[in-house]
């Protein structure tokens, strides 16, 4: 695992979460969506509102971003630099890298669990992890806490949402499946104390 990559995809969608998508996320979601038209509207038109689903969500539809074009080429320099995106030669627009992709749609997915209704089901994720791999007891807390999960217990948390799949499978494929817990409960002890504890 790449935990520097992995703390900046986390860092981003923290920061998306919270305060809606900058210049840097609406480039890679618009570019995620549509690469043409991303392309007319963020480098031609200088857009007041991007024009696509996604980032429409995570803005909101009465928060508009306004960017200037100088903020925009500027960001399409440094998400080029950063392996984000990259331009085709032949047709002369920007794309998105393996590596841009990998991050959109890490964000996306946890977005849109996040943003679905509830189904009334409590997550629970009990771990003990070795200490040969404590770097992964850090790295699922704080995924955890992104996907709202809150501290039980030293090692217990409570959210209201699934776990995206690749966190699964990032589990398993680890082989820290015998050392992380995951169940879904229709009702729990103290139900009302916990869903306090997630309110907050």
């Amino acid at each position: 695992m790449d935990y520097v990559f992995q703390k900046k995809k986390r860092r981003t969608a923290y920061r998306i979460f919270s305060k809606g998508a900058n210049a840097a996320a609406s480039i890679l979601f618009g570019l995620y969506e549509n690469v043409q038209l991303a392309q007319e509207m963020f480098l031609r038109d200088c857009p007041q509102y991007p024009g696509f689903d996604l980032v429409r969500a995570m803005f909101g539809c009465n928060n508009p971003p306004k960017f200037q074009k100088a903020t925009i080429r500027s960001n399409f320099q440094r998400l080029e630099k950063q392996g984000l995106i990259k331009k085709d030669p032949i047709q002369e627009v920007y794309c998105l890298t393996d590596k841009g992709k990998n991050f959109v749609s890490y964000i996306e997915n946890r977005f849109l669990i996040l943003k679905a209704d509830w189904d009334k089901k409590l997550r629970i994720v009990i771990f003990d992890i070795p200490e040969k791999k404590k770097h992964w007891r850090y790295h699922l807390r704080k995924e955890l806490e992104l996907m709202q999960f809150k501290q039980l217990q030293r090692s217990v948390y409570v959210g209201k949402y699934p776990l995206p799949q690749s966190l699964v499978e990032e589990i398993e494929e680890n082989n820290l499946g015998k050392d992380v817990h995951i169940f879904t409960i229709d009702k729990a002890d103290r139900q009302e104390e916990i869903l306090k504890i997630l309110e907050n």
